[in-house]
């Protein structure tokens, strides 16, 4: 504006140069006129100037307004969603916390196939109380409901209370008022920790039914003694691999043939030149599979985590119509249709393979070639004479045996035959009785889980028993 201004001025006074007069007048007049100008301008300015500023400050008065109306409305829905949360985490605390509901979800479809021995005891209204006892370094547990029961090959505690109350053994011994102890062998689920050594190892494998029974069945009744007094009347009951201890610990420690009261032996196994069970092929094979086994550094017989375990652990509620696993047990143990629970079989199968060593299969199997001789553990013939004396293993010696004895057998039993009971029968004392259980279909698990145990079987044990007891306290 200034240059135009000036420009403007200067070609004025160019083109007005005519008399000194007019020159004069010409700029006292062109001096007013700028400085109306300048004061002119300078209004405007300032109005603009004022105008900006106003219009500046209404738009930060409307932006702060804006900002504040913003946090206002955060604040609140932030302040609500507080409060939902809080209503909405109340509301669920007490429907989980205070409120009894029935959720179906939530309920285990079988319990009796994942509770442990105490937990079902417990749950049917009876007392269970548990015992530890440490033998050779394994720590054992007994599970107190006196009779002593000491379950088979494969098998845990839980075997004499599935069938539940009023026919399994367990249920009905404590029923008729006896004081009732289930032992686990060492390795099982129950009794699977040891003091010093780790459970994956050679080591902690390293045994047979022959341990068991020269220590932890001993180390068990000590333990009873100690507890309950050292007149305490003990009778044994033990079934399949239960029995075969039994025998063995009256051979190996006969000094318990004077703290027993008696020994009943349900499905004995001792001799086995005669079973009928398929397991009797591959016997021969077992000592060469057993040492390919532990080779790749697997100790502990067909754990549940192998291809058999998970095979067996398939055979659930769900799939219970599938007779696979029915047909299975069939051609190994003996078929009983009509003594069969179906729905009992899930249950059977989530606690069969509770835990044992490949040494103790190697040792039934070397029963089965042994042809007729209840021996020891073969260990060849060098390692033989080195630990034993001579090539052959010793047999055990029943001849020591002194304690009155029952033998229960079934005539369908594929593993403990007629020709093996009698046989065991005429190496026992002759005071030894016998009870062949009056189904000819009875087979080798029926003893656990038959439906008519209480008539075929449990009647018989109660009957014994009042007499065992009996007969020890007239002595």
């Amino acid at each position: 504006m200034y240059t135009t201004l000036l420009y403007f001025i200067f070609l004025s006074g160019v083109t007005s140069f005519s008399t000194t007069l007019n020159l004069s007048d010409f700029f006292t007049d062109q001096s007013h006129n700028f400085i109306n100008f300048l004061e002119e301008r300078g209004n405007e300015m300032e109005e603009a100037f004022s105008s900006s500023y106003a219009r500046a400050m209404k738009m930060k008065n409307t932006f702060d307004s804006y900002v504040e109306e913003q946090q206002n409305k955060i604040s609140t829905e932030i302040n609500s969603y507080i409060e939902n949360v809080k209503d909405r985490g109340q509301q669920i605390a007490n429907s989980f916390s205070y409120v009894p509901t029935q959720d179906a979800a939530s309920a285990l479809p079988s319990p009796d196939a994942v509770l442990t021995v105490p937990a079902r005891v417990v749950r049917l209204g009876y007392n269970c109380e548990t015992h530890t006892v440490i033998s050779q370094g394994y720590i054992l547990q007994i599970c107190t409901e006196l009779v002593l029961l000491q379950h088979g090959l494969f098998a845990s505690s839980a075997d004499w209370i599935l069938n539940g109350p009023d026919k399994a053994l367990a249920y009905v011994l404590a029923d008729a008022g006896y004081d009732v102890w289930m032992s686990n062998i060492r390795g099982n689920v129950y009794s699977a920790e040891h003091a010093s050594l780790k459970r994956n190892t050679k080591s902690y494998w390293n045994f047979s039914w022959h341990d068991i029974a020269l220590y932890d069945i001993p180390a068990v009744i000590d333990y009873i003694m100690k507890l309950k007094g050292e007149d305490t009347k003990i009778t044994y009951i033990g079934h399949s691999m239960g029995s075969t201890i039994l025998f063995a610990m009256l051979s190996l420690r006969p000094e318990y043939n004077r703290v027993l009261t008696a020994g009943y032996a349900l499905a004995p196994v001792a001799f086995m030149s005669d079973i009928k069970s398929p397991i009797k092929a591959l016997a021969p094979l077992a000592s060469n599979v057993a040492h390919m086994e532990m080779l790749y550094g697997s100790h502990e017989f067909l754990p549940k985590n192998s291809m058999f375990g998970k095979l067996v652990t398939s055979c659930s509620i769900e799939y219970v119509d599938n007779k696979l696993c029915r047909n299975a047990i069939f051609q190994i143990c003996g078929e009983n249709e009509k003594q069969y629970n179906e729905t009992l079989l899930p249950v059977f199968l989530a606690h069969f393979g509770a835990g044992t060593s490949w040494k103790t299969i190697v040792h039934y199997a070397q029963e089965i070639v042994a042809k007729g001789r209840f021996q020891f553990f073969d260990l060849g013939p060098w390692n033989n004479k080195k630990i034993y004396g001579k090539e052959k293993p010793p047999e055990y010696d029943l001849s020591k045996i002194t304690l009155p004895i029952k033998l229960f057998w079934a005539q369908n039993d594929l593993l403990s035959t007629e020709k093996d009971v009698k046989h065991l029968q005429e190496s026992l004392p002759a005071t030894t009785d016998v009870y062949l259980v009056p189904d000819p279909k009875f087979n080798h698990l029926d003893y656990l889980w038959a439906i008519n145990t209480p008539s075929l079987l449990n009647n018989e044990i109660l009957t014994s028993l009042q007499n065992s007891f009996g007969n020890s306290t007239n002595s």
